[in-house]
């Protein structure tokens, strides 16, 4: 029997070429899959820190309600892991208060390093003099310049490590003492610290 060398090396070529396909077909259809995944993952993930970012100023707009403040936000290290700088992303303000959130955007914490010190190190601190009270000279110029009178801060765990602090500011005296603002400001830190979007630069326009 003849063996016809041409036409069996044309089907293995076609059966070649059929595996080819069928196997760029497979490896198309799981990058598909694979990309379809990561598209939703990530307007799940978008979702979740835009229904977290609304909680946070939720919380914000209750402290500033409950506290009678002028100026309530959250001043956040970045970036996590390496922190170097302090942001605002998160604030809200009675009408007419100037804001902080433009004047706080990836300052060095080498320019503020007491201040920012007292940030990480301290759960809760109650400033009622601004002037003889905060020791750093540009933290006491930001706050000062732009009205503050005397402010609450309480400082943001996740688990153990620092992700932030509340400031709740006001331009003039406030009738809370202090262990009223610990009290609200405690609860808000409660309801915050775990769900706290990071901060990244992008999210500044």
């Amino acid at each position: 029997m003849e063996i016809d060398i041409a036409n069996i090396i044309s089907a293995a070529g076609t059966l070649l070429a059929a595996y080819f396909a069928y196997n760029q077909y497979t490896k198309n259809k799981l990058t598909d899959l694979k990309v379809e995944y990561f598209k939703k993952e990530e307007e799940r993930r978008s979702y979740h820190r835009s229904e977290n970012s609304a909680k946070v100023f939720g919380e914000l707009w209750r402290v500033l309600y409950e506290t009678k403040a002028d100026r309530v936000y959250i001043v956040q290290p970045h970036p996590l892991g390496h922190i170097a700088f302090l942001s605002v992303q998160f604030e809200v303000k009675r009408k007419g208060i100037a804001g902080m959130r433009e004047n706080i955007q990836s300052l060095p914490m080498s320019e503020v390093a007491v201040f920012a010190e007292n940030l990480a190190k301290n759960l809760f601190m109650f400033y009622s003099d601004i002037d003889n009270q905060v020791k750093d000279k540009v933290a006491k110029s930001l706050l000062s310049t732009n009205g503050c009178n005397s402010v609450a801060i309480k400082r943001l765990n996740s688990s153990q490590d620092w992700v932030g602090n509340i400031f709740c500011e006001f331009t003039d005296e406030t009738d809370l003492n202090e262990d009223e603002l610990h009290k609200v400001l405690h609860e808000a830190a409660v309801n915050i610290q775990y769900i706290l979007p990071e901060f990244k630069e992008n999210k500044i326009e």
